[in-house]
């Protein structure tokens, strides 16, 4: 497959403030040994050149369809996964704010087409991905969280330039509803992960020998699902923005910097909708952090969101208080839990895998077509009573599903 021409990589040198140089070549090789994610596939870009004083060699992040797996790469196209992805890069966010420095919240993009897109590896300027067998600390949520709500600011301080301009009230959704939207063909998807969940509760919950628990399961599961469908569309009380929906470990970069703090970036667009923004700050907890650390913490997180959000806002003349209510944040973060912890628990039984069980699992076609479209209770069931870890990461969540949402259950 022949990815680039001359001019193609003149233009993205040309992104990077490189305009002069000789002997142009270059080489596209896997990016790593490891599963990066599974929505997509990953390559490396190494361009060498020379300039007056120099001979020099740049890497560069590759995304693009999987070339070696017909399944997958047609599951993302009917999924509309990177074309999601593609419009949001090509489109709205090129009408975003991309700074760079402490306030930069993702990765420069430099070139770009349907099914491929390439921008800067950060892992050659410190940036790290997390381990995903590991439960971010306070630091790294925090800066993530900061990333998130400059992220979520751009939403408000588009509208609200657009709003001026048309001298009227102008939201995203009606330029980019047709890709901020759950795609229907994701039914299945969720449909299985949510088999899945109650069948895991069934094997390994500890509340499986209470009175008529399976009834209950079986039925406050699928309302809960359903619920959270409906979260996932525009909220019609509050702002909404574009949300990531998506924020964990393979989707974050972080750096420690020379002050000693952490920077985060936020990568892969691809499953992004327009809701409210309590749904990614809620879900990026529940991916990445125990029940622990969240009854520890949550209040001042969401109190930090706000306080970050509150300051890009205002760098724009924006007051936070014309935007959103901080009396209503916590209300709209409850509301939110129902998304989050359905969605975490189609997320974190994948994420809290290793990255050989996920190839596994995830890197065979049939295997993935099963996992994806009919069923994955037995292989989630399969890793849990092999790794303890595992175990245990998965069930907590599952559990306290049961523990606060009983009340769903009418038998």
């Amino acid at each position: 497959m022949e990815f680039f021409n001359e001019n193609d990589i003149t233009l993205i040198l040309n992104q990077c403030g490189i305009s002069k140089f000789n002997h142009l070549n270059w080489t596209v090789k896997d990016y790593s040994d490891e599963l990066v994610g599974y929505l997509g596939e990953h390559l490396s870009l190494t361009v060498y050149f020379e300039t007056e004083n120099d001979t020099r060699a740049m890497n560069f992040f590759i995304k693009c369809i999987p070339r070696f797996d017909e399944w997958k790469a047609n599951y993302l196209r009917e999924m509309m996964f990177f074309n999601k992805e593609y419009v949001m890069l090509s489109s709205l966010f090129k009408k975003f704010q991309d700074p760079d420095g402490n306030r930069k919240w993702r990765p420069k993009l430099l070139y770009i087409k349907k099914e491929l897109f390439v921008f800067e590896d950060v892992t050659q300027i410190g940036y790290t991905m997390p381990n995903n067998l590991i439960t971010l600390n306070y630091d790294d949520i925090l800066a993530t969280v900061t990333s998130l709500a400059r992220f979520h600011a751009q939403s408000f301080i588009y509208e609200e330039r657009k709003t001026k301009e048309l001298k009227r009230p102008y939201r995203i959704w009606e330029d980019y509803k047709e890709y901020l939207c759950e795609p229907k063909k994701t039914q299945s998807w969720r449909d299985t992960g949510m088999k899945a969940v109650v069948d895991f509760l069934r094997v390994f919950s500890q509340f499986k020998l209470l009175p008529n628990f399976m009834n209950i399961i079986e039925e406050i599961i699928p309302k809960l699902f359903i619920a959270a469908e409906e979260q996932m569309k525009p909220h019609s009380k509050v702002r909404n923005v574009v949300i990531h929906r998506d924020i964990w470990s393979n989707n974050i970069f972080l750096k420690k910097q020379e002050n000693g703090k952490i920077h985060a970036l936020l990568i892969d667009y691809q499953t992004v909708l327009y809701s409210t923004p309590m749904l990614d700050l809620s879900s990026l907890l529940y991916f990445n952090t125990t029940m622990s650390f969240r009854n520890q913490n949550t209040k001042k997180i969401i109190e930090y969101y706000y306080n970050v959000l509150s300051k890009e806002l205002a760098l724009e003349n924006i007051d936070i208080q014309y935007i959103m209510d901080k009396n209503d944040i916590m209300k709209t973060y409850e509301e939110s839990l129902v998304f989050a912890l359905t969605q975490a628990s189609l997320i974190v039984p994948i994420t809290a895998m290793t990255n050989e069980k996920r190839k596994e699992y995830f890197d065979n076609p049939e295997t993935s077509f099963k996992i994806n479209c009919i069923s994955r209770s037995e292989e989630f069931i399969e890793v849990a009573r092999e790794n303890s870890e595992y175990k245990n990461r998965v069930i907590e969540l599952l559990d306290e599903i049961v523990e606060r949402f009983k009340a769903f259950s009418t038998k």
